[in-house]
């Protein structure tokens, strides 16, 4: 399969889900999915979730860095994202304490955390990293695969 040097917008061919579609430019491009991983600073659980349908958006910011490195417009995958629809009295904004909360359970290694919005377990891990003064820092990390939930600790 021959794919342009970059995809625009809304391309005739591609696979019409999610998950197909991501799988088949990434081959396209010759790229492992650890290689995908790694260049676009994505977990590989992630994208393997996402290869494999289990997780059918990919947050804005996770769609960019793919999309940067496939050579293609973060349209081309938004546009067969699956996003959960909610209600006008659906809570957009968790409690500051509830967040608080979940991300002292990451940092504890507590599994099965709930998502406050949507209820489904949470996919969730901890990032190290280093500050400014080389000290060692751990923040937690967590999204829903279901609703628009993200922690970015």
């Amino acid at each position: 399969m021959e794919l342009p040097k970059y995809l625009h917008g809304s391309q005739k061919g591609l696979p019409k889900t999610l998950a197909s579609r991501l799988s088949y430019i990434r081959n396209g491009r010759k790229l492992h999915i650890a290689e995908l991983s790694s260049l676009a600073k994505v977990p590989i659980q992630q994208l393997e979730d996402l290869e494999a349908g289990i997780e059918t958006w990919i947050p804005t910011a996770v769609r960019q860095r793919i999309a940067r490195v496939l050579s293609i417009d973060p349209q081309v995958l938004e546009e067969v994202e699956i996003k959960t629809k909610f209600d006008e009295d659906f809570p957009k904004d968790p409690p500051l304490e509830l967040l608080e909360r979940i991300q002292e359970e990451i940092l504890l290694g507590k599994n099965e955390i709930k998502c406050p919005l949507c209820g489904n377990t949470l996919k969730s891990w901890v990032q190290e990293g280093f500050d400014l003064n080389g000290k060692q820092i751990k923040s937690a990390k967590a999204h829903c695969s279901v609703c628009i939930f993200q922690l970015r600790g």
